[in-house]
C-alpha cells in the first residue's frame, strides 16, 4: 500500500510560521511522491539530501553544495528522487492526491533550509534537516 506525500517548496518570508500551511500562492513547486512518504522514510531521505545545501543568488566557484534559488533546489531534488517511471511526479501547487503527509521545504537566499511535516492538518515537525534526522532516523 502506498504512503503518499506532497513536497512543497516555499520561500521563507517574515511573518509566515513554519508550523502553518502557507497559501497555495506561496508554493513555487509541488512534487507528489507515491511510496514511503513517512517521516522515517521520505522525510529522512530529504533531510540527508537537503542538509548541506546553501541557497544563493548567482553561481561562482568555491560555494560548496548550492542551489541557485528555490527553483534550482526543487529541480535538483526531483533529479535526486526520480529514478525511473512512476513514484515521483510534478503537480500544480494545491493539487491533492489523498496524501498521508505533506512536506514544506522552506528556503531563502543566505539562510539554511527548514522542513515542516504535516500529518493531515497537524504539524508534526518543524526544524532543520539535522533535527529531522535526529527525530525520525531510528524509527526505521
Amino acid at each position: 500500500m502506498a504512503t503518499r506525500a506532497l513536497i512543497n517548496f516555499v520561500d521563507r518570508e517574515d511573518g509566515i510560521s513554519f508550523s502553518e500551511h502557507p497559501g497555495v500562492d506561496k508554493i513555487h513547486v509541488q512534487i507528489y511522491n507515491h511510496y514511503d512518504g513517512y517521516p522515517s522514510g521520505l522525510g529522512v531521505t530529504l533531510a540527508y539530501y537537503l542538509r548541506p545545501f546553501k541557497v544563493v543568488n548567482g553561481l561562482s566557484s568555491g560555494q560548496g553544495q548550492v542551489a541557485n534559488g528555490i527553483g534550482c533546489l526543487a529541480a535538483q531534488t526531483v533529479q535526486y528522487l526520480k529514478d525511473g517511471p512512476g513514484n515521483v511526479y510534478l503537480y500544480k501547487p494545491g493539487e491533492k492526491s489523498w496524501e498521508d503527509y505533506e512536506y514544506f521545504i522552506w528556503c531563502k537566499e543566505g539562510h539554511g533550509v527548514w522542513i515542516s511535516i504535516f500529518d493531515e492538518d497537524n504539524c508534526i515537525f518543524v526544524g532543520e534537516p539535522d533535527k529531522l534526522i535526529e527525530k525520525y532516523e531510528y524509527d526505521r
